[in-house]
């Protein structure tokens, strides 16, 4: 089933004005009936296509590109998710927005990096608010074809990096809406355990006061630039004993919001070692000494240790002497704080301190 509204105009001397084409994909026709007649206004700004068939709106991409996708998360025969890589994969300029169930949100937020989402909201979603922002993507949508930098392999690498670090990466504009997500950062408010992100796309804590705070503070770094310094923000978990570590940057960079702010987010819970290889490496260990010295940088008693590694502790203890002398130092502190000074990357050597109870107060 098909359903299209496109009414072209023209300009001075009967050249044809050529009007920015937005499609919207979902499996339901009603829904699709209730855009048509809400966005019926923008018959004169904008060229739409109301489609029920991925398949078909995958052939709609090949005749002709669309600039703005809006496409339903959950749908049959492909996913919103399926459906937006290969709309990307036709025409990287096209942008993209989901439409999501409330039970879908944690696939959404995944979204806005696996298939490179500009935005999604839940439904219902009222047409004001679904207006403005195909207005804001067509102005992203703009940028991307006026720079086609921002598309070149370059920002493909700068995002591969991004999202093997330790640390979770959020880049927000003034009203905290998230612009961007590594790959830990979206792991981290898909858990909804501290931070998450609202239907509209909004940075938030679990508690009124917290996020209050953050929006806050991200307004301070973005209002006051490069300049600006660093603030921190403990973020209250329900289902960890420790918060989060928060904190929030100005960025040297505009986007097509304005000046934006970075949150860098840490869990204190989740250690990212360096790998074994990295650690005999760099330290001229053996295997056996290098998962010894892992072992203490994670906390553990060399009793414990020894246990773990299956040796006894005079072995370990022999094997620390070693260690002492090869990386130059007399005290365990001084190597613990030498093995966590390594190079790590997200996917190498995460390890997950066991939960302690929590501290009466």
């Amino acid at each position: 089933m098909r359903y299209r509204l496109e009414e072209s105009g023209h300009g001075n001397g009967g050249d044809k004005v050529t009007k920015p084409r937005i499609l919207f994909v979902d499996d339901e026709p009603h829904v699709l009936d209730g855009l048509q007649r809400a966005l019926r206004s923008r018959c004169n700004s904008w060229q739409m296509s109301f489609l029920v068939s991925p398949i078909e709106a995958i052939a709609e991409q090949r005749r002709l590109p669309f600039d703005v996708a809006v496409v339903d998360m959950r749908m049959p025969v492909m996913s919103g998710v399926e459906l937006i890589k290969e709309l990307g994969a036709l025409c990287p300029g096209t942008t993209a927005i989901v439409l999501t169930g409330a039970t879908d949100i944690e696939s959404a937020i995944a979204a806005i990096n696996e298939a490179n989402v500009f935005r999604f909201y839940a439904k219902p979603c009222s047409a004001e608010v679904l207006a403005a922002g195909i207005d804001q993507a067509l102005i992203q949508t703009a940028q991307k074809n006026a720079n086609p930098a921002m598309m070149s392999p370059d920002a493909t690498l700068g995002l591969a990096t991004l999202n093997r670090l330790p640390t979770g990466v959020v880049v927000v504009d003034a009203d905290a809406n998230i612009l961007f997500m590594n790959s830990l950062g979206t792991e981290y408010l898909a858990s909804g355990d501290g931070l998450t992100m609202s239907p509209t796309g909004l940075c938030r804590t679990n508690r009124q006061a917290e996020t209050a705070e953050l929006h806050r503070l991200v307004k301070l770094a973005v209002d006051a630039g490069g300049d600006a310094m660093a603030h921190a923000l403990a973020v209250t978990r329900e289902e960890a004993d420790r918060p989060l570590s928060v904190v929030i940057a100005p960025l040297p960079a505009e986007h097509s919001n304005g000046r934006v702010a970075v949150l860098l987010i840490n869990d204190p819970e989740r250690q990212s070692l360096p790998s074994v290889d990295t650690v005999t490496k760099l330290f001229d260990l053996t295997d056996a000494e290098a998962r010894l010295a892992l072992a203490l940088s994670e906390g553990q008693r060399i009793e414990d240790a020894a246990e773990k590694l299956g040796i006894t502790v005079n072995s370990a203890r022999t094997y620390l002497k070693r260690i002492f002398s090869k990386t130059d130092v007399t005290r365990q502190a001084e190597l613990v704080r030498l093995i966590l000074a390594a190079p790590t990357l997200s996917d190498l050597g995460a390890v997950k301190r066991p939960s302690q109870s929590r501290p009466s107060r």
